[in-house]
């Protein structure tokens, strides 16, 4: 645990994806704005993609991109939280996103 403690018992994570070396950051990319603004969701204890990438991304993309993080571990954000969910969801059938600010609680269990 003192290794990884972030880890949480990740079954597939840590042996699958490489660890990023130091100062090692994402590719830059670009969005375009038009029109509609896009949420960007991120586990903050993601085993295979540090939290900090996800950062540099929104910096990217401010224009374009609304960060929505979950405070808890896993890989995959979706199914987390009612508040995960939720924020996807909205998304996708009313083009509504989340506060700026905002961010969803972990879950009880991961």
């Amino acid at each position: 645990m003192r290794a990884a403690p972030h880890m949480r018992g990740a079954s597939r994570g840590g042996r699958l994806h490489r660890p990023a070396r130091r100062g090692e950051q994402p590719a830059a990319q670009s969005a375009h704005h038009r029109g509609a603004r896009i949420p960007m969701l991120h586990s903050r204890h993601d085993p295979a993609n540090h939290f900090s990438w996800a950062a540099n991304m929104h910096r990217q993309t401010r224009g374009t991109t609304v960060p929505l993080p979950y405070e808890g571990a896993g890989h995959s954000v979706y199914g987390r939280s009612d508040c995960t969910r939720d924020a996807v969801d909205d998304y996708l059938t009313e083009l509504r996103i989340p506060s700026p600010g905002s961010s969803c609680a972990p879950a009880a269990t991961n």
